[in-house]
């Protein structure tokens, strides 16, 4: 019987879209779920008969869907950020473009008799969600659409493991959150989420999906707040234009982190449920907006020293 104990997950950027490159160097994933797998339509004859059977069902097109989730260490996901963002990293600056980017993933079932890895070609990131809170480790998911699967009796040749990262988990009460370009100390949480809109694509003469097609970013988010004034209630119903940024902070290393910018908002959203006596809660959802300073709705620095 397989233990989730005994996954693990690899990936690698690929140079030609679907092909893994020869003798790859593969990255560890450091996941902490993994939904990756492969989704297959289903097609059924329509045959009427006398004796009411189902005279046809067979397996039809195919792609590459889920998700896989970790704690957000130093290091260990800029690649997949930067495919995330459709862009590269330019002097520890990584701002959202329209490259595209894809990779090669493979889960590792360790404790399997035969057939332990499951590789994905054709992968890339269509969605990245981080949230912060301010009594837990921060979160990354990424949510992937792929071409194709295999299952395999070994690594592809000539693969390489990296070494694992080691850097500690961040969390959410090691840095700071700016709204308008001034400190708050009042939220709880804050939520990002990049959403690319890519699709499988399927053509006349193949079940598995061509490279996938991809649509408008979208950047979206929600922040959790204590109900202190009606600030941020008046910046809602009035339309007024702030923007966000948060420290993603190595714990035990403080020179070491990223800094997530959305530099044009507007709030979508400003409920306050009253739910017994205790305190108030609002959580404020927001929908980032082209910055023409920046040239792009979000924007992550790294900083290394």
């Amino acid at each position: 019987m397989s233990q989730g104990a005994r996954h693990s997950v690899y990936f690698v950027q690929e140079q030609a879209h679907g092909v893994t490159p020869a003798t790859p160097n593969l990255t560890v994933f450091r996941a902490t779920q993994n939904t990756l797998d492969i989704k297959i339509n289903t097609l059924e004859s329509a045959e009427l008969r006398s004796d009411a059977e189902t005279s046809d069902f067979r397996l039809g097109t195919r792609s590459i869907e889920g998700s896989l989730s970790a704690e957000l260490t130093f290091g260990t996901f800029d690649d997949l950020m930067a495919a995330a963002l459709r862009s590269s990293w330019a002097n520890n600056v990584l701002t959202a473009g329209v490259k595209r980017q894809s990779f090669t993933f493979i889960d590792h079932q360790a404790d399997l008799p035969e057939g332990q890895y499951t590789i994905y070609r054709g992968c890339e990131v269509n969605t990245m969600s981080l949230k912060v809170s301010a009594e837990g480790i921060t979160t990354v998911e990424f949510g992937i659409i792929g071409c194709s699967m295999e299952i395999a009796d070994t690594l592809p040749a000539g693969a390489v493991l990296k070494d694992r990262t080691t850097t500690a988990p961040m969390d959410g009460f090691s840095g700071s959150l700016l709204e308008g370009g001034k400190p708050v100390s009042v939220v709880t949480e804050v939520d990002l989420s990049v959403e690319n809109g890519i699709e499988a694509r399927y053509v006349v003469g193949s079940k598995f999906s061509i490279a996938p097609s991809a649509k408008r970013r979208t950047v979206s988010g929600t922040v959790n707040t204590y109900f202190e004034d009606n600030n941020y209630r008046k910046k809602f119903l009035n339309e007024v234009e702030t923007n966000i940024e948060f420290d993603l902070i190595d714990p035990t290393d403080t020179k070491k982190k990223y800094v997530v910018k959305v530099p044009r908002l507007k709030f979508t959203e400003a409920p306050r449920t009253i739910d017994g006596e205790g305190d108030i809660m609002m959580n404020l959802g927001y929908r980032g907006l082209l910055d023409p300073t920046v040239g792009a709705s979000v924007q992550i620095r790294r900083a290394l020293a």
